[in-house]
């Protein structure tokens, strides 16, 4: 857990303190920045090895009420990572979130990402989660970049000993 320097009393469920690196189709796009580096052969970089990790609250939303927390849940711990399900997934789609475009990448795309990595990682409800970020993404504010590509694909996972191809379906 690690305390956040910007919100006041609030501290982040999930911090990652090693880089994590998805590889997509995504070319031609470089962005560098504090957390998150895209080089121009679509590597989608978290620079969890930077200064005191990656820190982030997994899936939303969620709640604090009466002490516990409430709202979307993070999934079964994951035999080969030993992490939630969504662990990996929101950690990159956080980040490309926290960037909002700036990184060249669309919010339809970093949804898309999201939903790829779910399904990679064999989570059952990837396609509602799949859904639901679609949906409920668009509170999150005015994206830079518009545009998409048609068909997006995720061909490797930094964390996963499998590369194995997913496509956009």
């Amino acid at each position: 857990m690690i305390r956040s320097a910007t919100i006041k009393n609030k501290v982040y469920k999930f911090v990652h303190k090693e880089d994590v690196s998805v590889i997509t189709n995504l070319y031609g796009r470089p962005f560098d920045s504090t957390w998150l580096n895209i080089d121009p052969y679509g590597k989608i970089l978290v620079k969890g090895s930077n200064g005191n990790g990656y820190a982030w609250d997994g899936c939303s939303p969620k709640w604090n009420i009466l002490d516990i927390t409430w709202g979307t849940p993070d999934g079964r711990l994951d035999f080969e990572t030993e992490e939630p399900m969504t662990y990996y997934a929101s950690m990159i789609h956080d980040a490309l979130y926290q960037y909002k475009g700036d990184a060249g990448i669309s919010r339809k795309e970093a949804d898309i990402i999201f939903r790829l990595i779910l399904k990679e990682a064999g989570f059952r409800l990837w396609w509602i989660y799949g859904v639901a970020v679609r949906l409920g993404g668009g509170i999150y504010g005015h994206w830079k970049t518009k545009t998409s590509m048609p068909s997006i694909r995720v061909t490797g996972c930094s964390w996963m000993q499998r590369s194995e191809l997913v496509d956009q379906k």
